[in-house]
């Protein structure tokens, strides 16, 4: 939107370190329109430090949009912009100029003076695009989303089409879809000869993927929020495998501790499972409402498992996801403020 406007402002993206990253965040945001620099995490720290020449106009802002606080505030010392965060329920916000509310809890639970309920930006999107996929016939078509993180992918994906393959003996009519992200290229996805014969494989396409789906089979992540929005049944699943679990990105001393090898790795396993095993839901949506809206299936999760919770899905009515608290328009209203903050081309 803020492309279509008389006066478009000049964007430039910077990704901190954070071990949550998929690797593809530079060039996602190469792709969106108006982005004129990137900033890697080597060069988003050096720049936040001080490092590198950067003619700054003398009106703009520092938009947060999730993550670590700490590199937003650089950025706003280092320009001299205010600062706005766009986030979940943050623990300080010192330095921030006004706070975007991402859900209508955090709006309420927090306590500052300079705040907003936007809406979920996500929701928004769904709203504009609201198209599924053409596909060929059959049903039920069942979509496989493995997330974005390849570390996951080589025990994911053999998973995954252990389970479409049991499925198929069925549904021998059904259609199997593994949505993958846009920037992976064919020979970085693990074991792509055995799932290329039974699964249809989109690169970028999850949205309408989810959309032309019955029922999805995913993992904890942003895209469970999509599927709730698109009132579509899915099963999340935490798979608590033993190897697998040593290689999820985790913060602070556990991250340093599960790199010694050997013993640090087993300490880490124990201490993630211990962690997840805490945790009543980890889907986004029923964490936000507090009930399994989307059921979840966690710990040491085998094939079978996996099919019977799928055939009892595609028993149930669609689901009937309570949007009120949810509204759209979230896009709309942030590209108000950022036009009243900058104002016209100076």
């Amino acid at each position: 939107m803020l492309s279509e406007t008389p006066y478009p402002p000049r964007v430039w993206v910077f990704t901190p370190p954070c071990q949550f990253r998929s690797g593809w965040e530079e060039r996602a945001a190469f792709s969106l329109p108006l982005v004129e620099r990137v900033f890697g995490p080597l060069e988003t720290v050096a720049f936040c430090l001080g490092r590198g020449s950067a003619c700054f106009p003398s009106r703009g802002l520092v938009l947060f949009m999730g993550g670590d606080l700490f590199y937003a505030r650089l950025l706003k010392k280092r320009s001299r912009y205010p600062l706005w965060v766009y986030d979940g329920y943050p623990r300080r916000l010192s330095g921030v100029d006004r706070y975007f509310a991402r859900f209508r809890k955090d709006f309420y639970a927090i306590s500052f003076p300079n705040k907003v309920f936007l809406g979920d930006l996500l929701k928004s999107f769904v709203d504009r695009h609201p198209e599924a996929l053409d596909l060929p016939p059959g049903a039920p078509r069942f979509c496989f989303l493995p997330g974005s993180r390849p570390f996951a992918y080589r025990y994911l994906l053999p998973f995954f089409r252990q389970c479409a393959e049991k499925l198929s003996e069925r549904f021998p009519q059904g259609i199997f879809l593994l949505a993958l992200p846009a920037f992976l290229g064919k020979d970085e996805i693990p074991y792509f000869q055995e799932i290329s014969r039974i699964f249809l494989l989109f690169f970028g396409e999850a949205s309408r993927c989810i959309e032309a789906a019955d029922v999805i089979v995913t993992v904890p992540g942003s895209n469970n929020l999509e599927i709730v929005y698109r009132k579509k049944r899915a099963l999340v699943l935490v798979p608590l495998w033993g190897k697998a679990l040593s290689e999820v990105p985790v913060t602070g001393v556990l991250e340093v501790l599960g790199k010694v090898p050997f013993w640090g790795r087993i300490l880490k396993e124990k201490v993630v499972r211990r962690i997840i095993d805490s945790q009543e839901f980890l889907s986004l949506p029923n964490r936000i409402l507090g009930q399994g809206v989307l059921p979840e299936l966690r710990g040491d999760i085998t094939v079978s498992q996996v099919v019977e919770a799928v055939v009892r899905l595609l028993k149930t009515e669609a689901l009937d996801f309570p949007l009120e608290d949810f509204p759209g328009g979230a896009v709309e209203r942030l590209v108000t403020y950022v036009l009243e903050e900058l104002g016209e081309e100076e």
